[in-house]
């Protein structure tokens, strides 16, 4: 249940903009921004939730919709691939 991912610099990724309740009832943002990591700044700071990591980064993302740049925890970002797939279904 490590929340750490796979993201790297240069991979496309969005907000995770999703949520599947224990009913299979869930919703799906459909119009998000893409954005570009242009840094992966690894935490010097562990941050646990019963035994399980849920932080390793933070990136530093370009937003290509809002043309701005930003930095953010791993835990609110995901691949864009995984959230088309999800929408493509």
């Amino acid at each position: 249940m490590s929340y750490c991912s796979d993201i790297t610099v240069g991979d496309l990724v969005c907000l995770k903009s999703h949520n599947v309740d224990d009913f299979g009832n869930g919703w799906l943002l459909s119009d998000i921004d893409i954005g570009i990591v242009l840094e992966v700044i690894e935490l010097a700071q562990e941050f646990y939730f019963h035994n399980y990591k849920i932080r390793c980064y933070d990136y530093v993302i370009y937003w290509t919709r809002a043309a701005s740049t930003e930095q953010l925890p791993d835990i609110i970002v995901e691949k864009y691939e995984d959230w088309e797939r999800r929408k493509n279904g």
